[in-house]
């Protein structure tokens, strides 16, 4: 069975729709193009700028995750690939990916969990 490729890597998020094909909302099931431009910002408004790592694709959308936001846990949302660019590996990355200090080591322990 031949497996299928998959997109990798990091898309930055259109700010606006000047690529989105709001011309054609019947095809993406919407009467009106108003209301198809208004669920396009939906996505634009909270993630326009940013940039994200694509972890699933389907049917012209990237599921992609976002790392930069507060508290560590990652955003996670369905974009269509009209609207993304590709990107480079955003700096903050580095960052998540350090070494655990000594004191997070001996609580990792302290619980049972693995070390390395």
């Amino acid at each position: 069975m031949e497996e299928k490729n998959k997109t990798t890597g990091f898309f930055l998020v259109a700010s606006d729709l000047r690529n989105a094909p709001i011309s054609d909302h019947l095809e993406h099931g919407y009467e009106d193009k108003y209301d198809f431009a208004d669920a396009l910002r939906t996505i634009t408004r909270p993630f326009g700028g940013r940039v994200g790592e694509c972890i699933d694709e389907r049917h012209g959308f990237l599921r992609l995750r976002f790392h930069d936001t507060p508290g560590g846990k990652p955003d996670e949302k369905w974009v269509p690939r009209y609207l993304l660019t590709e990107a480079a590996r955003p700096d903050y990355m580095d960052a998540l990916e350090e070494e655990p200090d000594e004191i997070e080591r001996e609580l990792d322990r302290a619980f049972g969990f693995d070390v390395d």
